[in-house]
């Protein structure tokens, strides 16, 4: 894969600019962002993990989760944890990387020590849909064949439910994202549906709807926002754009408890993750999201779904 497709793959861009209204000190007091990528990885990153928790820090944030879609995160949000004294947490993204659809990749990142590992994702780059999304080929991972989960996808729902330990859906399709939200609930595992309104996932209504009946919580990220054709950086304008307004209107139509907000950022060339998610929940307050609805959002629906509880 090319460097810039690759980019490509992860990029994310924007016909709507972030708008910049006054942001009251503790607009994200005690959230957690649970879809930051920092340094070093395999794609170019504004800041490192030190730096990326002094910001969310600076912000009142209650504390983030490391992603990467080549490496566990688990021991890098350990080592960050006792170096800044911070509440941070990582994962594994189950790409060719790491043995692809592996429970054993999941099994293992869950035994990091320290016990920050709290998070698998399905696979991302990757995963067919992406691939097949994007046009760079039909010859990804799936983790659902004729509706159903594969063998692969049902043994790594029972490492997460042993470990005590979240799925997202990572860049799966809808119609397979509800079949894994229907396998995680049967097992007692909680679920999000990863960037769900994205193209690349493709979400509607009735989907959100379902996902919710399942017990599956749908992330809505600051990212989506500067998505599209109008993009400031090339690499990202192969995806569609998710505005504010979307966000807004789906939070209004299915309650707060069905979604949670995180920034999805980190690359290099946008907002660092602290400042993408504090403009993106000032924009939903702009457009009539309580005060309430946003700390459910963003400060209660994350814990939740890492299973950590209060701070």
């Amino acid at each position: 894969m090319s460097e810039t497709c690759a980019q490509a793959c992860l990029g994310i861009a924007a016909a709507e600019t972030f708008v910049d209204p006054p942001l009251a000190p503790d607009l994200v007091h005690g959230y957690v962002d649970l879809h930051v990528h920092t340094s070093p990885d395999v794609f170019g990153r504004a800041l490192d993990d030190d730096e990326a928790a002094q910001a969310a820090r600076r912000a009142g944030m209650g504390g983030l989760v490391l992603k990467n879609h080549a490496a566990e995160t688990a021991s890098r949000a350990e080592l960050l944890a006792r170096r800044h004294r911070v509440e941070a947490w990582g994962g594994v993204v189950l790409n060719r990387a790491v043995g692809g659809v592996n429970a054993d990749a999941a099994d293992a990142m869950a035994r990091v020590e320290g016990g920050r590992g709290r998070v698998v994702w399905l696979p991302t780059i990757d995963a067919g849909n992406h691939r097949r999304f994007l046009g760079i080929g039909d010859d990804g991972l799936e983790v659902v064949a004729h509706g159903r989960p594969t063998p692969d996808l049902e043994r790594v729902v029972r490492v997460c439910a042993e470990r005590d330990l979240a799925l997202c859906t990572g860049h799966t399709g809808a119609d397979d994202a509800l079949v894994v939200a229907e396998l995680a609930g049967a097992r007692g595992v909680r679920c999000c549906i990863t960037h769900g309104l994205f193209p690349i996932v493709g979400l509607t209504e009735a989907h959100v709807r379902r996902a919710a009946e399942l017990g599956a919580v749908v992330e809505l990220c600051a990212i989506g926002t500067l998505m599209g054709p109008n993009a400031h950086l090339p690499w990202m304008r192969a995806w569609g754009t998710v505005d504010t307004e979307t966000c807004a209107r789906y939070v209004a139509t299915f309650g707060a408890d069905a979604f949670l907000v995180s920034s999805d950022l980190g690359s290099s060339g946008n907002p660092v993750p602290a400042d993408g998610i504090r403009r993106f929940v000032a924009a939903l307050a702009a457009l009539g999201i309580s005060r309430a609805e946003l700390d459910a959002l963003g400060r209660d629906a994350p814990r939740r779904l890492l299973g950590v509880g209060a701070p």
